[in-house]
């Protein structure tokens, strides 16, 4: 009972029922952070790191081996490789990450800047033993010594490489990683024919007897938190306490943090720990009502019993969700 009157208070603050009434869906600008205003020339320079080798320990990997643009800039494999060997988690996509307010799938990064790993006192991909493995000052003496990079930097900050200027620069980069040209964005800024009837229908779903609402919220469909929804323990984990790791709380064992949907119909894997690998096992999962047995299971989860063409209908709005530019980014020239 009490899960059913949330949902309907839910409901009622977001309006569904008022299918005209879509400007709570649309995308707002992504927040910048006063300490790091946008440039192109910082976006450009954000680019280039992203995807260069010489970030990591002996040159052996990128940001975009973990986060392959092609499968919506996420993980190509059920959890991510490092010098560590395989990880225990999924590489999560960078598509709309600039809207988070935290970062990792246990938020323990309040910034995407602080999730890169190269800003002081906090560890993450680029320095991280286990991933990339990088030194951030040899990191940063090297670009130093590049005539095209150190150009690049003084155009971008007015002074040379710095562990915290790469963070800021790879972050400028990501926030302009945003799904604004999916067909569902359109569909809701006026293009009543940008998705089909079947994702229309599927949206309805997504809106009502799907209970996805419960945890993605409009317009960046995530509300920012964390659940524990029963995902099956699969990789070299025997356990991933998730949340719990970062807070403590008992109650936060096997929480992980609700990703936004965005091109979620191009990812090759699903959850925290690559535990699926399409959007049926995603939407059968969440149908069967999760597992009942994780004694820490959200209460938010609960048995759906979609039909078939129901599931079809979900999908099809995902696939809605789709912003196929975001997908082609292309690795671009190195100094």
């Amino acid at each position: 009972m009490k899960k059913t009157l949330l949902f309907l208070a839910l409901a009622g603050s977001f309006g569904i029922g008022h299918a005209d009434d879509l400007s709570i869906w649309k995308l707002p600008p992504v927040p910048v952070p006063k300490d790091n205003p946008m440039n192109a020339a910082k976006v450009e320079l954000g680019h280039e790191l992203l995807f260069d080798f010489r970030l990591s320990k002996n040159d052996s990997m990128n940001c975009a081996s973990c986060h392959l643009p092609a499968t919506g800039g996420a993980g190509p494999t059920p959890r991510a490789f490092g010098h560590g060997g395989e990880l225990g988690r999924w590489a999560p996509s960078w598509v709309n990450s600039g809207y988070y307010t935290s970062l990792f799938w246990d938020g323990r990064a309040d910034s995407l800047e602080q999730q890169t790993g190269a800003m002081p006192g906090h560890m993450g991909p680029i320095s991280a033993p286990g991933e990339m493995a990088g030194d951030v000052k040899e990191i940063v003496d090297r670009l130093n010594s590049i005539p095209g990079y150190r150009r690049q930097f003084q155009k971008a900050f007015g002074e040379d490489a710095s562990g915290p200027n790469i963070a800021k620069a790879i972050a400028a980069y990501e926030r302009t990683l945003n799904a604004v040209n999916s067909p569902f964005q359109r569909y809701v800024n006026g293009d009543r024919s940008a998705i089909s009837a079947s994702a229309k229908r599927g949206f309805a779903i997504f809106q009502g007897k799907g209970q996805c609402m419960s945890c993605h919220m409009p317009p960046l469909l995530t509300d920012n938190g964390f659940h524990n929804i029963g995902v099956p323990q699969v990789g070299p984990l025997k356990e991933d306490l998730g949340r719990y790791d970062v807070t403590k709380n008992p109650a936060d064992k096997g929480k992980f943090k609700t990703p936004s949907l965005y091109n979620s119909g191009t990812f090759a894997f699903y959850m925290h720990d690559g535990a699926f690998s399409s959007l049926l096992e995603v939407v059968d999962h969440y149908s069967k009502g999760g597992n009942p047995a994780d004694k820490n299971q959200d209460p938010l989860i609960t048995k759906l019993d979609l039909t078939g063409k129901e599931k079809l209908d979900l999908i099809a709005f995902l696939n809605s969700l789709t912003d196929e530019s975001v997908d082609k980014i292309h690795e671009p020239k190195l100094p």
